[in-house]
């Protein structure tokens, strides 16, 4: 609201001061100019007029976005109301605050698709917790068909200077700055963007900063315990809405901290916001949801299962301490390449990770494993071979689990996840024999062997769907309503991307989900963490990416923290302990997410 004034001379001669209120929006930051006496207010309302009939006549009413990734992707209405909204109405500098699972992400790339296919912008950053990067790698080049390089990875950080598709974490935005803000982006996106709400902080000094054509900050708890948290990232997005610090905290704060809004300020807070705010809840998009049931079934192994496990477990560790000396094995093979500390023990994290998906899943992937390091490593030849003799002698316990709760559960269509394929083949040839027709669904098959078994199981001629994590992204099967992680993740997002292959849109019943682990093994432990504990499986995915996010933030994902805990851990004793802490740190990044959504929900509502 602005008081505008002008002089009017009379048929007399004399002078007429004319003085109204009037309200108009501020795009273009009229405001400031008039400050600076660039403007009377009257001249500032025709501007703005001006400016409002201009921005009108170049809004779109359609997304041809839409059609580029129809085949990848069909958006929900919401999530194309917001992107129409954010480039017609923000000028695509806006805030992404949907309820937590809605999917920012989509509604981000939604708009960077469109603003790239109208030529609008061309260099693109994405700033995101390290843990997330892949993430939303994958999603830009599997949804939009948009390559980013990673800047965190050596090897793509060059890339910096030049690259027109970047990813990089929020650690390294101000480690980095130096390079990334030399330059101009088009559109720069900042997921969990309430990690930059500290004024004082350099990172959110050097978001500030950034030279940027346009910006969305996404986060589904803008307000984090306070309300400056607001206020900070609002004034990144368009600085002077919200006025200064100090006078947003005298107009909208009742107490002293800033911890509760003033009941009569709160409307017209939620009416300032919405010139740069899009925020969604759950109950408005009309999606229904439907139940998700999961449980965790374990069984004890025989003794021999028992013996293998324990002997395997022992193997991984003596190999991640480079007992058999395999880093000099691969630099023996290749002299010219070499290993700091820190890669060395990377590299046996990641061997060891592998290793023990093939001990968890079935027998004939533990042998099958072992031979391929045998050939490879022949120093650990006495001890691959001893365990290929053990695991020969075998039965295994998830085998019978799985044939036991299918015969308690009803005659549904069921998809099966498993780590292996080799495995995948053994589970087939077990439904087939005793339970009804099976077919598989792996990475090294072909497409059209693959839209084979898609339509055979929607069309229910097969009863089973029997999958590797190639199956884990993209595919629509809610004509399934139960589903088995024969093959535990230990990364919790992967297993949420297999459960959302039936749990999705327009799925009408409820869902079940079986987990499976053989009794005092690690995978059960990382159930009874990860399930029991927190409860993140039932989570939406929003939530679970930032509980996750906020564990380790700047060091690595949560895969190689458990991988680290088995291979440093000297008893099953020890193993739990280090998850029950695991568990505890999970638990209050939890407690501290629902804390902001709450908050989140009493201010804006």
């Amino acid at each position: 609201m602005v008081t505008c004034e002008y002089e009017e001379e009379t048929t007399s001669g004399e002078k007429t001061t004319h003085r109204y209120n009037c309200t108009y929006s501020d795009p273009h930051n009229i405001n400031e100019q008039i400050k600076k006496n660039r403007f009377r207010p009257f001249q500032a309302f025709q501007l703005n007029i001006e400016a409002h009939k201009l921005k009108q006549a170049a809004k779109i009413d359609r997304l041809i976005a839409v059609d580029a990734i129809r085949t990848k992707l069909v958006p929900y209405n919401f999530q194309l109301k917001t992107a129409l909204q954010v480039i017609n109405e923000m000028s695509a500098n806006a805030i992404l605050a949907d309820e937590v699972g809605l999917g920012k992400t989509i509604e981000a790339g939604l708009i960077m698709k469109e603003l790239l296919l109208r030529e609008e912008i061309n260099s693109i950053l994405i700033v995101a917790p390290k843990s997330l990067l892949s993430q939303w790698k994958s999603e830009m080049a599997e949804k939009f068909g948009e390559t980013f390089l990673i800047a965190n990875k050596s090897g793509e950080r060059a890339n910096l200077k030049t690259g027109k598709r970047i990813l990089c974490s929020h650690t390294l935005l101000p480690r980095k700055f130096d390079v990334i803000g030399s330059r101009t982006w088009d559109l720069v996106v900042v997921d969990e963007a309430h990690a930059f709400r500290n004024t004082h902080s350099k990172g959110r000094a050097c978001l500030a900063d950034l030279k940027k054509n346009h910006l969305l900050l996404l986060t589904a708890t803008p307000l984090c315990n306070k309300l400056t948290d607001l206020y900070s990232i609002v004034d990144l997005v368009q600085p002077g809405l919200l006025d200064s610090e100090r006078a947003f905290i005298s107009r909208y704060a009742e107490d002293t901290r800033s911890r509760v809004i003033r009941s009569r300020e709160a409307y017209f807070l939620r009416q300032n916001l919405q010139d740069v705010m899009c925020r969604t809840r759950r109950e408005q998009t009309g999606i229904p949801f439907t139940k998700r049931i999961v449980e965790s079934r374990t069984l004890e192994p025989t003794e021999a299962e028992r013996e293998f496990i324990d002997t395997a477990t022992e193997y991984l560790r003596d190999m991640s301490k480079n007992h058999f000396r395999t880093i000099e094995a691969l630099i023996a093979k290749n002299p010219t390449r070499k290993f700091t500390e820190s890669q060395s023990n990377a590299i046996l994290v990641f061997q060891a990770i592998t290793l023990q998906q093939s001990f968890s899943s079935s027998p004939d992937a533990s042998i099958q494993s072992l031979l391929k390091r045998q050939q490879r490593f022949p120093t650990e030849s006495q001890v691959t071979g001893t365990l290929i003799e053990m695991a020969r002698k075998v039965k295994s316990a998830k085998m019978e689990l799985l044939s036991n709760i299918l015969k308690e559960t009803p005659k549904e269509q069921t998809l099966i996840f498993c780590l292996r394929k080799i495995t995948a083949h053994k589970l087939k040839a077990m439904l087939d024999a005793e339970f009804g027709k099976a077919t598989v669904f792996l990475g090294d098959m072909n497409q059209a062997e693959r839209d084979a078994a898609i339509q055979s199981f929607r069309n229910g001629e097969t009863r089973y769907l029997v999958a590797t994590d190639a199956a884990a992204e993209g595919l629509n099967l809610q004509n399934c309503c139960l589903m088995f992680n024969y093959d535990l993740h230990w990364n919790p997002m992967k297993i949420e991307q297999r459960i959302g292959r039936i749990h999705r849109f327009k799925q009408d019943r409820d869902v079940t989900v079986f987990n499976l682990a053989v009794k005092d093994t690690i995978d059960d432990y990382v159930l009874h963490v990860l399930y029991q504990k927190i409860d993140l499986f039932t989570m939406t995915v929003g939530k679970m990416e930032t509980v996750l996010a906020e564990l380790r933030e700047g060091n690595q994902d949560i895969q190689k923290t458990i991988a680290e805990i088995l291979l440093r851990s000297n008893s099953r004793m020890d193993l739990k302990m280090e998850l029950e802490k695991l568990a505890a740190d999970l638990n209050v990044s939890k407690q501290n997410q629902e804390l902001s959504e709450q908050f989140t929900e009493g201010v804006l509502g």
